[in-house]
Protein backbone atom coordinates (compact mmCIF):
# COMPACT_ATOMS: atom_id res chain seq x y z
CA UNK A 1 0.00 0.00 0.00
CA UNK A 2 1.60 3.62 -0.81
CA UNK A 3 1.83 6.33 1.34
CA UNK A 4 0.92 10.40 0.06
CA UNK A 5 2.29 13.59 1.10
CA UNK A 6 -0.51 15.96 2.63
CA UNK A 7 0.78 19.50 3.31
CA UNK A 8 -0.24 21.08 6.03
CA UNK A 9 -1.26 24.48 6.88
CA UNK A 10 1.68 24.65 9.15
CA UNK A 11 3.89 23.94 6.06
CA UNK A 12 4.90 20.70 7.36
CA UNK A 13 4.71 17.27 5.20
CA UNK A 14 3.06 14.31 6.31
CA UNK A 15 2.99 10.50 5.27
CA UNK A 16 0.03 9.35 5.43
CA UNK A 17 -0.86 5.53 4.00
CA UNK A 18 -3.99 5.85 1.33
CA UNK A 19 -6.71 3.44 1.71
CA UNK A 20 -6.22 2.44 -1.90
CA UNK A 21 -8.61 0.47 -4.65
CA UNK A 22 -9.10 -2.76 -2.45
CA UNK A 23 -10.38 -0.97 1.31
CA UNK A 24 -12.18 1.06 -0.34
CA UNK A 25 -14.08 -1.10 -2.66
CA UNK A 26 -14.44 -3.27 0.31
CA UNK A 27 -15.94 -0.24 2.86
CA UNK A 28 -18.24 0.10 -0.50
CA UNK A 29 -19.44 -3.47 -0.21
CA UNK A 30 -20.24 -3.21 3.42
CA UNK A 31 -21.96 0.05 3.12
CA UNK A 32 -24.35 -1.99 -0.01
CA UNK A 33 -24.84 -4.83 3.10
CA UNK A 34 -26.05 -1.89 5.34
CA UNK A 35 -28.62 0.56 2.82
CA UNK A 36 -29.71 -3.21 1.43
CA UNK A 37 -30.72 -4.36 4.81
CA UNK A 38 -32.25 -1.35 5.67
CA UNK A 39 -34.13 -1.46 2.41
CA UNK A 40 -35.04 -4.73 2.93
CA UNK A 41 -36.78 -3.77 6.08
CA UNK A 42 -39.06 -1.12 4.59
CA UNK A 43 -39.92 -3.45 1.97
CA UNK A 44 -40.35 -6.28 4.61
CA UNK A 45 -42.69 -3.88 6.78
CA UNK A 46 -45.04 -2.63 3.34
CA UNK A 47 -44.79 -6.14 1.37
CA UNK A 48 -45.24 -8.21 4.59
CA UNK A 49 -46.65 -6.49 7.82
CA UNK A 50 -48.83 -4.50 5.97
CA UNK A 51 -49.39 -7.00 2.91
CA UNK A 52 -49.14 -4.43 0.21
CA UNK A 53 -49.08 -6.23 -3.09
CA UNK A 54 -46.82 -5.26 -6.05
CA UNK A 55 -49.09 -3.51 -7.90
CA UNK A 56 -49.31 -0.58 -5.77
CA UNK A 57 -45.66 0.57 -6.90
CA UNK A 58 -46.59 -0.07 -10.57
CA UNK A 59 -48.89 2.11 -11.07
CA UNK A 60 -47.93 3.58 -14.64
CA UNK A 61 -50.46 6.71 -14.77
CA UNK A 62 -52.46 8.64 -11.96
CA UNK A 63 -55.77 6.65 -13.65
CA UNK A 64 -54.71 2.75 -11.76
CA UNK A 65 -54.27 4.98 -8.26
CA UNK A 66 -57.99 4.98 -7.07
CA UNK A 67 -57.35 5.25 -3.17
CA UNK A 68 -55.68 8.07 -1.41
CA UNK A 69 -54.39 5.68 1.39
CA UNK A 70 -52.02 4.13 -1.49
CA UNK A 71 -51.17 7.39 -2.65
CA UNK A 72 -50.26 8.32 0.78
CA UNK A 73 -48.63 5.07 1.48
CA UNK A 74 -46.54 5.56 -1.60
CA UNK A 75 -45.11 8.96 -0.35
CA UNK A 76 -44.35 7.76 3.17
CA UNK A 77 -42.21 4.72 1.15
CA UNK A 78 -40.01 6.91 -0.74
CA UNK A 79 -39.66 9.35 2.32
CA UNK A 80 -38.47 6.67 4.46
CA UNK A 81 -36.02 6.14 1.18
CA UNK A 82 -34.39 8.68 1.98
CA UNK A 83 -31.53 8.02 5.18
CA UNK A 84 -30.32 5.69 2.02
CA UNK A 85 -30.22 8.00 -0.48
CA UNK A 86 -28.19 9.80 1.91
CA UNK A 87 -26.26 7.68 3.12
CA UNK A 88 -22.71 8.72 2.85
CA UNK A 89 -23.69 12.45 3.26
CA UNK A 90 -25.04 11.62 6.66
CA UNK A 91 -22.95 8.87 8.36
CA UNK A 92 -19.72 10.89 6.81
CA UNK A 93 -20.21 13.85 8.75
CA UNK A 94 -21.59 12.18 12.03
CA UNK A 95 -18.94 10.43 11.77
CA UNK A 96 -16.41 12.23 11.26
CA UNK A 97 -15.15 11.08 7.87
CA UNK A 98 -16.50 7.56 8.03
CA UNK A 99 -19.46 5.46 7.34
CA UNK A 100 -20.23 2.19 9.04
CA UNK A 101 -18.46 0.38 6.08
CA UNK A 102 -15.34 2.75 6.70
CA UNK A 103 -15.36 2.04 10.53
CA UNK A 104 -14.93 -1.57 9.74
CA UNK A 105 -12.62 -1.48 7.11
CA UNK A 106 -10.42 1.12 9.20
CA UNK A 107 -10.27 3.93 6.34
CA UNK A 108 -11.70 7.79 6.81
CA UNK A 109 -12.26 10.95 4.51
CA UNK A 110 -9.93 13.54 5.25
CA UNK A 111 -8.89 16.60 3.32
CA UNK A 112 -5.44 17.18 1.50
CA UNK A 113 -4.23 19.45 3.97
CA UNK A 114 -4.58 16.71 7.05
CA UNK A 115 -8.20 19.02 8.41
CA UNK A 116 -11.35 17.21 9.15
CA UNK A 117 -13.54 17.99 5.99
CA UNK A 118 -16.64 20.20 7.01
CA UNK A 119 -20.12 19.51 5.64
CA UNK A 120 -19.48 21.53 2.09
CA UNK A 121 -17.15 18.82 1.46
CA UNK A 122 -18.76 15.80 2.63
CA UNK A 123 -21.79 17.23 0.40
CA UNK A 124 -19.64 17.33 -2.74
CA UNK A 125 -18.75 13.88 -2.43
CA UNK A 126 -22.21 12.58 -1.73
CA UNK A 127 -23.25 14.88 -4.57
CA UNK A 128 -20.50 13.18 -7.02
CA UNK A 129 -21.46 10.08 -6.10
CA UNK A 130 -24.33 9.89 -8.82
CA UNK A 131 -21.07 10.52 -11.61
CA UNK A 132 -19.13 7.69 -9.73
CA UNK A 133 -21.23 4.95 -9.00
CA UNK A 134 -24.05 5.58 -7.24
CA UNK A 135 -26.15 6.65 -9.76
CA UNK A 136 -27.77 3.18 -10.86
CA UNK A 137 -28.72 2.45 -7.28
CA UNK A 138 -30.20 5.08 -6.14
CA UNK A 139 -32.36 5.34 -9.52
CA UNK A 140 -33.02 2.13 -9.28
CA UNK A 141 -34.91 2.77 -5.51
CA UNK A 142 -36.99 5.67 -7.68
CA UNK A 143 -37.75 4.13 -10.78
CA UNK A 144 -39.64 0.97 -9.16
CA UNK A 145 -42.52 3.14 -8.15
CA UNK A 146 -42.63 4.77 -11.60
CA UNK A 147 -41.70 1.28 -14.25
CA UNK A 148 -42.08 -1.24 -11.94
CA UNK A 149 -39.75 -3.64 -10.67
CA UNK A 150 -38.12 -5.55 -13.78
CA UNK A 151 -37.70 -2.13 -16.03
CA UNK A 152 -36.38 -0.42 -13.31
CA UNK A 153 -33.83 -3.43 -12.17
CA UNK A 154 -32.40 -3.65 -15.81
CA UNK A 155 -32.44 -0.06 -16.41
CA UNK A 156 -30.74 0.78 -12.98
CA UNK A 157 -28.04 -2.41 -13.21
CA UNK A 158 -26.41 -1.19 -16.65
CA UNK A 159 -26.13 2.82 -14.66
CA UNK A 160 -24.47 0.90 -12.03
CA UNK A 161 -21.90 -1.11 -13.81
CA UNK A 162 -21.02 1.62 -16.02
CA UNK A 163 -20.92 4.81 -13.50
CA UNK A 164 -18.82 2.40 -11.26
CA UNK A 165 -16.23 2.24 -13.71
CA UNK A 166 -15.46 5.47 -13.32
CA UNK A 167 -14.94 5.72 -9.53
CA UNK A 168 -12.35 2.30 -10.05
CA UNK A 169 -10.60 4.35 -12.76
CA UNK A 170 -9.75 7.66 -10.91
CA UNK A 171 -8.88 5.78 -7.63
CA UNK A 172 -6.36 3.94 -9.38
CA UNK A 173 -5.12 6.28 -11.24
CA UNK A 174 -5.20 9.56 -9.75
CA UNK A 175 -1.88 10.35 -7.49
CA UNK A 176 -3.82 10.76 -3.74
CA UNK A 177 -6.66 7.97 -5.12
CA UNK A 178 -9.18 10.08 -5.23
CA UNK A 179 -12.53 9.59 -7.11
CA UNK A 180 -14.42 12.34 -8.74
CA UNK A 181 -15.82 13.91 -5.80
CA UNK A 182 -12.64 13.72 -4.05
CA UNK A 183 -10.62 15.85 -6.42
CA UNK A 184 -13.84 18.56 -6.93
CA UNK A 185 -14.16 18.40 -2.66
CA UNK A 186 -10.04 18.26 -1.58
CA UNK A 187 -10.44 15.39 -0.44
CA UNK A 188 -8.58 12.05 -0.23
CA UNK A 189 -9.17 9.03 1.94
CA UNK A 190 -6.61 7.25 4.28
CA UNK A 191 -6.36 4.21 6.25
CA UNK A 192 -5.91 4.64 9.79
CA UNK A 193 -3.24 3.67 12.48
CA UNK A 194 -3.97 2.03 15.59
CA UNK A 195 -5.83 4.83 17.78
CA UNK A 196 -3.30 3.93 20.69
CA UNK A 197 -0.55 5.03 18.51
CA UNK A 198 -2.66 8.06 18.17
CA UNK A 199 -2.90 8.97 21.73
CA UNK A 200 0.86 8.16 22.23
CA UNK A 201 1.74 10.81 19.66
CA UNK A 202 -0.76 13.74 21.22
CA UNK A 203 -1.06 13.01 24.94
CA UNK A 204 1.18 13.71 27.47
CA UNK A 205 0.93 13.56 31.08
CA UNK A 206 -0.75 16.59 32.63
CA UNK A 207 -0.50 17.35 36.46
CA UNK A 208 -3.72 17.58 38.46
CA UNK A 209 -2.47 20.96 39.76
CA UNK A 210 -2.55 21.92 36.16
CA UNK A 211 -4.34 25.20 35.07
CA UNK A 212 -5.13 25.87 31.43
CA UNK A 213 -4.26 29.17 30.07
CA UNK A 214 -6.10 29.14 26.89
CA UNK A 215 -9.60 27.41 26.82
CA UNK A 216 -9.80 28.20 23.23
CA UNK A 217 -7.72 25.10 22.59
CA UNK A 218 -11.21 23.19 22.12
CA UNK A 219 -11.80 24.79 18.84
CA UNK A 220 -8.54 22.15 17.46
CA UNK A 221 -9.49 18.59 16.85
CA UNK A 222 -6.90 15.44 17.26
CA UNK A 223 -5.96 15.76 13.84
CA UNK A 224 -4.95 19.50 14.31
CA UNK A 225 -2.97 18.85 17.70
CA UNK A 226 -0.80 16.14 16.33
CA UNK A 227 0.03 18.23 13.29
CA UNK A 228 0.84 20.54 15.69
CA UNK A 229 2.85 18.71 17.93
CA UNK A 230 4.94 17.53 14.54
CA UNK A 231 5.81 20.57 13.67
CA UNK A 232 6.52 22.18 17.02
CA UNK A 233 8.96 19.46 17.95
CA UNK A 234 10.24 19.51 14.32
CA UNK A 235 11.07 23.26 14.90
CA UNK A 236 12.36 22.99 18.16
CA UNK A 237 14.64 20.68 17.41
CA UNK A 238 16.25 22.74 14.28
CA UNK A 239 15.79 26.46 15.74
CA UNK A 240 13.29 27.01 12.84
CA UNK A 241 12.01 30.46 13.96
CA UNK A 242 10.50 31.07 10.65
CA UNK A 243 8.12 27.97 10.89
CA UNK A 244 7.66 29.05 15.07
CA UNK A 245 6.33 32.19 14.24
CA UNK A 246 3.93 30.44 11.42
CA UNK A 247 2.77 27.94 13.75
CA UNK A 248 2.08 30.47 16.41
CA UNK A 249 0.50 33.31 14.15
CA UNK A 250 -2.00 30.19 12.85
CA UNK A 251 -3.19 29.35 16.02
CA UNK A 252 -3.82 32.78 17.07
CA UNK A 253 -5.73 33.17 14.13
CA UNK A 254 -7.67 29.44 14.34
CA UNK A 255 -8.38 30.12 18.49
CA UNK A 256 -8.77 33.84 17.91
CA UNK A 257 -6.73 34.90 20.90
CA UNK A 258 -3.52 37.36 20.94
CA UNK A 259 -0.72 35.95 23.21
CA UNK A 260 1.62 37.77 25.42
CA UNK A 261 4.47 34.75 25.50
CA UNK A 262 7.17 34.16 23.18
CA UNK A 263 6.74 31.44 20.29
CA UNK A 264 7.85 28.73 22.02
CA UNK A 265 6.14 29.33 25.78
CA UNK A 266 2.67 29.73 23.44
CA UNK A 267 3.13 26.78 21.42
CA UNK A 268 3.87 24.89 24.50
CA UNK A 269 1.17 26.16 26.25
CA UNK A 270 -1.22 25.44 23.92
CA UNK A 271 -0.30 21.84 23.44
CA UNK A 272 -0.41 21.67 27.46
CA UNK A 273 -3.89 23.42 27.41
CA UNK A 274 -5.15 20.78 24.75
CA UNK A 275 -3.78 17.48 26.55
CA UNK A 276 -5.52 19.31 30.05
CA UNK A 277 -8.61 19.39 28.26
CA UNK A 278 -8.59 15.68 26.39
CA UNK A 279 -7.21 14.25 29.66
CA UNK A 280 -9.05 15.96 32.52
CA UNK A 281 -12.86 17.04 30.71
Amino acid sequence: MSSIQIKTPFNVNLAAQEAGVGWRILAFMLDLIFIGLYIWSIHFVFYGMLEMKSAIFEAKNSEEIQNDWIIFIQVIYIILLFPAFFYSLWTEYIFNGQTFGKMISGIRVVKLEGYRPGFSEYFTRWAFRFVDFWTGFFMLLFFIPLFGEEIAIAFSGIMLMGSGVVAFFLIAKTNNSQRLGDVIAGTTVLKLKEKKSMAITILEEIKDSYVPTYSQVLKLSDNDARIIKDTFTQAKKKRDTKTLLKLRTKLESVMEIKSTQNDVEFIDTVMKDFNYYTQKL
